[in-house]
């Protein structure tokens, strides 16, 4: 029986998915790539009577981080993301903020590596780093439900685009192959942008892979 709750916030021009995640009976919560609308995610952790214990990056467009600031500030939850990543971060131009016509820029107060686990809001999570969609780009695991959020990397029946900065498309197909891949088809995939997915599905019916 499934033991977390996993609340999807669509946010921002691009349509990001935004993720909330508990435990079922628990008041302590993770929030995945808050791309937009601080106030909103906010306004959803206070009905709920949520502790927010962590901001968790999955890559460093625009489009994923623009609350992550705001959002720190209003809970002082700490944000998480891969060590590679931090350039892109805070560099306007790099994760594109800076053409949509602001200047989003996010320092990371945790740096992550591939494979590290660590316990966030009563779960342990384990970091996949994926890149080739960006340098730093990871998707987050909880191997204890069988749930994996994918961010840009992996989507249902497609991949990440590779033709921005850092972006590399024969290493974002390897990276997807050796370390998604070999989990087992069961792993549901929360993606960045659209409907969820599994490793089974993708392994069988994504044109890419």
């Amino acid at each position: 029986m499934r033991r977390i709750h996993i609340k999807t916030m669509v946010l921002g021009m691009v349509q990001t998915n935004c993720y909330i995640v508990r435990e079922a009976k628990s008041k302590e919560a993770i929030v995945i790539d808050p791309g937009d609308n601080a106030e909103r995610i906010n306004e959803y952790l206070k009905e709920n009577d949520l502790k927010c214990k962590a901001i968790l990056l999955t890559h460093g467009h625009f489009d994923h981080i623009t609350a992550a600031n705001e959002l720190k500030n209003l809970t002082t939850a700490p944000i998480y993301a891969h060590e590679n990543e931090v350039e892109l971060l805070n560099d306007s131009r790099l994760n594109a903020s800076i053409q949509m016509g602001t200047e989003v820029k996010v320092i990371p107060d945790i740096l992550l590596k591939d494979k590290e686990e660590f316990q966030a809001a009563g779960l342990l999570w384990r970091v996949i780093y994926t890149p080739g969609h960006t340098a730093g780009g990871v998707c987050y695991y909880i191997p204890e439900e069988g749930v994996i959020f994918s961010g840009d990397s992996l989507f249902y029946e497609s991949i990440g685009r590779t033709d921005f900065p850092t972006g590399n498309h024969s290493v974002l197909l390897e990276k997807i192959s050796s370390q998604l891949m070999v989990l087992e088809d069961r792993i549901e995939v929360y993606p960045g942008h659209g409907r969820p997915t599994t490793i089974g599905h993708e392994r069988h019916n994504n044109p890419y892979l």
